[in-house]
């Protein structure tokens, strides 16, 4: 329950505040697609948080392949885009710190 709190709590402040949320990322003031891709990825952690709370604990490794995804697909963004690095690096983190907490709950005994 806390984990899905915790990515609710995400997915609330990058929806409700997509522009602060991206400023404290990129360290500057977004562009406007910045803040709708914020809005995005707000959406999808409130939305998965949703489901796995939802579901129960069969569903958690399914998030957790999800975040991982993310992860890699904001580590190939780092590779490829300086202006986003720290961005995509911050993002990655979060999504596989998301993931490891998933598969921990998961396997807890």
């Amino acid at each position: 329950m806390r984990l899905e709190a915790a990515r609710a709590a995400l997915g609330s402040a990058e929806l409700v505040a997509p522009s602060l949320v991206a400023r404290l990322l990129l360290w500057r003031k977004p562009a406007t697609t910045e803040v709708v891709v914020a809005r995005v990825l707000g959406v999808r952690h409130l939305v998965q948080a949703g489901l796995t709370w939802k579901a129960g604990s069969g569903i958690h490794v399914l998030g957790a392949d999800v975040d991982l995804l993310h992860c890699a697909s904001m580590l190939l963004l780092a590779v490829f885009d300086a202006k986003h690095r720290r961005a995509a690096l911050t993002t990655a983190a979060i999504a596989f710190l998301f993931a490891v907490c998933e598969y921990r709950f998961e396997t807890r005994d």
